[in-house]
């Protein structure tokens, strides 16, 4: 006879409203009796039939996850973050590489949605808001992860990315340095518009002239770190000090300064956003902007998986729940003495 519920029940000594709570990972059971069920569901090779607990509960236990790359570590991070928590409340998690491309985003979007999922976290392109929209009409919860998107109103967990930005340049104020270039993504993202804001606020505050020259931007991969970090080397003036926007770029960047020769800090100081192990063993071990990416990964599960299980329909406010990030002081910037920071200011 194959395994049922009545069958378990039996076998637990247990009712079947008890293991049904189980199976749907409902509150109300005590944890021992959890456990008591869940070994006896293994015992007996019982798979659940998740169309009929679809059709039942009116939720596929479905939800997609939309990333830039997967292969970034701080994406890769995000989504197991995510998974983890989905996991634990017993929903399965269709993950999507975008390639920060908003026509591949537009069509994961669309097979998401004929996927049937329950809700959708997204670090989105900020190209495709009259499709997030009519999701969000047809009762998609949505959460938007790392970035907003202009004209859509959703829940979001965010990071202060405009506070992180303004401490790692006045860090390296207050070091002595005055020519410090900034390496950043597209500002047409939230993520690259904020970190540039806080690169612009510390150099104003501190009666720093703008020097665009030390001001690159492109994506936010590695190969623009490269790229990007070649010319400002090439420049007739050439930086004391780059911040490099995200983790892939700060990569790029270390590349470059190889290529060239220099060492760091001796000849030009660096400081990252974003901190892996990779970092700290790196000689010298590299200071950085540090942002909880676990924790903004988890906190979008929770806040979507809430959204999906509430289904507030005539939810009016938007939850926007900003982390923040922390400056790793390691090796990487030196103190530069007061008479050099006077000669390279002038």
């Amino acid at each position: 006879m194959s395994p049922n519920i009545k069958i378990i029940a039996e076998k637990a000594g247990v009712s079947t409203a008890t293991v049904s709570r189980v199976i749907n990972n409902f509150p109300g059971v005590r944890e021992k009796t959890r456990k008591k069920v869940l070994k006896i569901i293994s015992e007996l090779n019982y798979e659940v039939d998740g169309i009929a607990r679809s059709l039942r509960q009116k939720k596929t236990f479905k939800i997609g996850v939309i990333v830039e790359n997967i292969l970034s570590q701080f994406y890769s991070i995000l989504a197991k973050s995510i998974e983890d928590v989905a996991h634990k409340y017993g929903y399965n998690v269709i993950l999507c590489n975008a390639d920060d491309d908003p026509e591949k985003e537009l069509n994961y979007l669309k097979v998401l949605k004929t996927s049937r999922v329950d809700g959708i976290i997204i670090a989105p392109t900020g190209k495709n808001a009259d499709y997030i929209n009519s999701l969000l009409q047809s009762n998609i919860k949505i959460v938007l992860v790392d970035r907003l998107i202009e004209g859509v109103e959703c829940d979001a967990i965010l990071v202060d990315n405009e506070k992180g930005s303004y401490n790692a340049v006045k860090y390296l104020i207050d070091n002595g340095y005055r020519k410090i270039a900034l390496i950043n993504g597209f500002t047409d993202r939230t993520t690259g518009k904020e970190r540039l804001n806080g690169y612009i606020r510390a150099l104003k505050e501190n009666n720093i002239p703008i020097n665009n020259d030390f001001i690159k931007i492109r994506d936010f991969k590695k190969r623009s770190g490269i790229i990007l970090t070649e010319e400002l080397l090439k420049n007739k003036e050439k930086p004391e000090a780059i911040f490099a926007a995200n983790l892939d770029l700060t990569l790029g960047a270390l590349l470059s300064i190889k290529n060239f020769g220099l060492k760091i800090p001796d000849d030009i100081a660096v400081i990252g956003f974003d901190d892996t192990d990779w970092e700290q063993i790196l000689e010298p071990p590299l200071t950085v902007v540090r942002q909880p990416i676990y924790d903004l990964g988890s906190s979008s599960a929770e806040m979507l998986i809430k959204n999906i299980e509430e289904d507030n329909k005539f939810k009016k406010d938007n939850l926007i729940i900003t982390l923040n990030t922390k400056l790793i002081e390691r090796n990487s910037v030196k103190k530069l003495s007061t008479i050099s920071g006077q000669i390279n200011n002038n």
